[in-house]
C-alpha cells in the first residue's frame, strides 16, 4: 500500500484540476535522458540502475519512481511508503527541476510543498488496515471512500449489515446505476486505494431498494477468512458431496447421475493446470463490465475494502451460495486460486449469482473438462439447472475459449 502522487506538466495558473479543460493534453516532461539527468540533479541519492523504475530511500520512508518505458516521458508516478513529512522535500525538488506540478492521486487535487493532509490521511488509513490484518479482521471502510480515490464518486451511502448490533458497515453503495467506465477507473486504482469495485445486481430489476445490498442483507459474523482454507481440498470435498448417489432420494438412477459427470463419474480428477493469459486481465475485466451492464443496466456500484475481488465477496458479507455452504470465505478461497491460475477477476455479484472475467480460459476440450469439474464442485447448479444436456461434457464445450464465468446457486 502506498501514497501515490503524480508529477506532470499543467498550466502555470492552474491551482486545481477543476481549472483544467477536459481536452487539455499535458506536455511531456522531456526526453528519457533529460528526465533521468534532472532526477539525478534533484535527488542524487536516487538509485536509477533501472531507468524505468527508480528507488529513493529516506530515514523513515521509501519512494519508488515509476518513470515508465516511453520516450519522451509524459509523467512520473511516485509510490511513497513509511512516515515523516520530510518526504515532501524530494517530491517538490523533483517537481521544481522537472518544471511540473504535484497531483495527490488519493485526494484528486494539486498540492503545495507544505500541504500534508493527503499524506497524513494515507498513513491513518494504512495503520488501520495493518491493525485489522494483525487481528485477522477486515480493515474498516472509510467514512468517505472517495477520499481514497482519484476518481470522483457518484452519490452513495455506507450500508449497515442487518445482523448483530447493526454497527458494521462493510459496503458503500451508489444511489444510482453504475457505468462500466467508472468501474474500470476505480478498478485501476485498487492497488493504491485498497477499494475493490463490484457491480451489484438486484434481486428484482425494478426494486429501488436494491436488495440485498441496499436493504443490508449482508452477513459477516459467521464467516471465516479465505486464508483459512485450501482450495483444492474444498473442491475435492464438494465434488464428493455432489456426485454421491442416493438411490432412495434421487430422481435419477445411479447410471444417469454418474453420466452427468462423465468421463470422471465419482472420481475427482484434481484441479486444472493454470494457463498463460491470452489477453490483458484488466482489459478483459473492463470489457466484461461493459457487457454485463448492457444486460443488467440496473446494477449499482459497490466498494469494499479488500485485497482482491475474491476477498471482496467475503468482506461484503455476500451469502449467495448459502444453500450449499454459508461460509463465503470458502468460495473466496477458490476464486483467489482462480485469480492466479486463470486471470479471473470478480466483476459483478447478485443475490445468488457471481460473474467473473477470465483472461486465461481453457482453450481445448480436455482442459475445459477439468475446469468444468471445478465449476461443478463450486456451483453444481451450473450443470444441474443449466442448458441441456445437463452434463459436464456439454458444459465444458460451452465454456471453451470464453472470457467470462457466470455462476448461479438455487
Amino acid at each position: 500500500m502506498s501514497w501515490d502522487v503524480l508529477l506532470l506538466r499543467l498550466p502555470d495558473e492552474a491551482a486545481s484540476l477543476r481549472q483544467i479543460p477536459d481536452d487539455y493534453a499535458s506536455a511531456p516532461l522531456g526526453s528519457r535522458d533529460d528526465v533521468l539527468a534532472a532526477i539525478t540533479r534533484a535527488v542524487p541519492e536516487a538509485d536509477l540502475s533501472d531507468p524505468t523504475w527508480g528507488q529513493l530511500l529516506g530515514p523513515t520512508w521509501s519512494m519508488e519512481l515509476n518513470i515508465g518505458s516511453e520516450d519522451p516521458v509524459d509523467s512520473i508516478m511516485l509510490h511513497i511508503r513509511g512516515s515523516g513529512d520530510d518526504v515532501l522535500d524530494p517530491v517538490f525538488r523533483l517537481a521544481d527541476v522537472l518544471r511540473c506540478k504535484v497531483l495527490d492521486c488519493a485526494e484528486g487535487e494539486l498540492i503545495t510543498p507544505r500541504q500534508t493532509s493527503g499524506w497524513h490521511t494515507f498513513q491513518q488509513y494504512r495503520d488501520s488496515a495493518v491493525w485489522a490484518s494483525q487481528q485477522h479482521r477486515q480493515p474498516p471502510l472509510p467514512a468517505e471512500p472517495g477520499r481514497n480515490l482519484g476518481t470522483p464518486l457518484p452519490p452513495g451511502r455506507l450500508i449497515t449489515s442487518d445482523e448483530g448490533d447493526g454497527d458494521v458497515q462493510p459496503l458503500w453503495l451508489s444511489d444510482r446505476p453504475a457505468t462500466a467506465g467508472l468501474w474500470a477507473r476505480i478498478h485501476a486504482e485498487h492497488t493504491r486505494s485498497g477499494l475493490w469495485p463490484l457491480l451489484l445486481d438486484t434481486l428484482d430489476p425494478g426494486d429501488d431498494a436494491c436488495r440485498p445490498w441496499g436493504s443490508g442483507e449482508i452477513f459477516l459474523q459467521q464467516m471465516s477468512s479465505p486464508t483459512d482454507h485450501e482450495p483444492a481440498g474444498l473442491l475435492a470435498e464438494w465434488w464428493a458431496a455432489h456426485t454421491a448417489v442416493d438411490e432412495d432420494d434421487d430422481a435419477l438412477s445411479a447410471e444417469q447421475r454418474l453420466a452427468e459427470t462423465a468421463p470422471y463419474g465419482q472420481r475427482w480428477p484434481g484441479i486444472a493446470p493454470g494457463r498463460q493469459a491470452v489477453a490483458d486481465a484488466d482489459d478483459v475485466a473492463a470489457e466484461y463490465a461493459q457487457a454485463f451492464l448492457a444486460d443488467r443496466p440496473q446494477a449499482r456500484l459497490g466498494l469494499v475494502v479488500a485485497a482482491s475481488g475474491a476477498e471482496a465477496l467475503t468482506a461484503a458479507g455476500w451469502s449467495g451460495p448459502a444453500n450449499y455452504d454459508n461460509d463465503t470465505a470458502k468460495f473466496s478461497a477458490v476464486i483467489r486460486d482462480w485469480e492466479h491460475r486463470f486471470g479471473a477477476c470478480v466483476v459483478a455479484v447478485g443475490f445468488s449469482t457471481l460473474h467473473l472475467s477470465v483472461a486465461a480460459p481453457p482453450m481445448t476440450q480436455q482442459d475445459a473438462l477439468l475446469v468444468a469439474a471445478e465449476h461443478f464442485a463450486f456451483c453444481p447448479d451450473n450443470i444441474w439447472q443449466g442448458t441441456r444436456p445437463y452434463t459436464l461434457a456439454a458444459y465444458a464445450e460451452q465454456m471453451t475459449g470464453v472470457h467470462n464465468w457466470d455462476f448461479w446457486w438455487d
